[in-house]
């Protein structure tokens, strides 16, 4: 990623694209999320675009691979926003919960819902909780303390009664 910042500073664009291919042959589900947040910086939209696609292939392993709770929020959000993600949508809040925590860390916050919530923003409404069944929201985000009381409730007659009321996590 160095040589790609030099080749992109100096103006050398045979290096900047044997760079990017480099960075294209070698993506895996283990380090998309990484080259991700890079090609968003490096303004590589081309590499950035097979980044998106190997997560949606892979997303699991992606969200378990030890650089996704490095990402930034703005790339977290760009990946929470995508409708082609390959997993349950209990399983992508269990992952959004681990880079809450990994963030509270960085920026030497007390892991507590609260804090959690704040560092998430937008991303814990690009959570799609309707998309869970009643028993993964019940034991998981609603007793996460991430979501205010109101919410629960208002997700919990989203679950139970017809027809369904509005809620804002779709």
């Amino acid at each position: 990623m160095t040589t790609l910042y030099t080749a992109k500073k100096y103006a050398v664009p045979a290096l900047e694209k044997h760079c990017v291919d480099f960075l294209k042959s070698n993506l895996g589900s283990d380090n998309a999320f990484m080259l991700l947040t890079q090609a968003r910086l490096f303004d590589e939209p081309q590499l950035a675009a097979l980044c998106l696609e190997m997560i949606d292939k892979n997303t699991a392993e992606a969200l378990s691979a030890d650089g996704f709770t490095d990402i930034d929020l703005d790339t977290l959000n760009a990946v929470l926003e995508r409708d082609t993600l390959r997993i349950r949508e209990a399983k992508l809040f269990q992952a959004v919960v681990r880079w809450s925590e990994a963030e509270c860390s960085r920026q030497q916050l007390t892991v507590s819902p609260e804090n959690q919530r704040s560092l998430l923003g937008r991303a814990l409404s690009l959570v799609r909780f309707p998309l869970m069944s009643v028993e993964e929201f019940a034991v998981g985000a609603a007793q996460s303390r991430l979501l205010s009381d109101r919410e629960v409730v208002s997700l919990f007659l989203y679950f139970t009664v017809n027809p369904k009321p509005s809620v804002g996590f779709l």
